[in-house]
């Protein structure tokens, strides 16, 4: 079956399109955040942006009508705890974060294995998408935690 076709876009125009009030402000402030910061967004789907810091990957951009969700590979367990800096962003992060569950995949991990990930303990994760955590932007809060962890992941990148 030959791929899908769709009309390419700029993101903050598939946003303006998608989302409204303060879901499509936060959405589009964060976008502002990965552009003032150099990180370069290349649509790889309809709804789905990379994002690239120094042509290495970021995480990924995907547009829902519930906010922005940011896909972001890597390990972000015991190394991104101190960015957390306040109870609002913790709690944020708790409200927003989560991971592929097992869907009996492959038998080498079924039903799932146990991860935590920024303090916040998963069971029944799909083993080979361990290192794919997702956050969705739905709220102020949520937008400075995902830049926080954007310029972390960019950080790594530098080094």
């Amino acid at each position: 079956m030959p791929a899908q076709k769709f009309a390419k876009q700029k993101i903050e125009d598939a946003v303006a399109g998608v989302l409204t009030g303060d879901l499509q402000k936060n959405a589009l402030d964060f976008i502002a955040f990965l552009r003032e910061n150099k990180i370069s967004l290349s649509q790889a789907y309809a709804d789905t942006w990379r994002a690239a810091y120094k042509g290495k990957a970021a995480g990924v951009v995907i547009l829902q009508n519930k906010g922005l969700n940011i896909s972001l590979r890597g390990d972000y367990s015991s190394r991104y705890e101190n960015i957390l800096i306040n109870d609002k962003m913790k709690n944020s992060l708790e409200k927003n974060l989560w991971v592929k569950p097992c869907q009996y995949c492959n038998k080498a991990c079924y039903d799932g294995i146990t991860a935590s990930l920024f303090g916040k303990e998963f069971t029944k994760i799909c083993k080979h998408m361990l290192n794919t955590t997702y956050f969705l932007i739905t709220d102020a809060d949520a937008v400075e935690c995902a830049r926080l962890i954007i310029q972390k992941r960019c950080d790594d990148i530098e080094v």
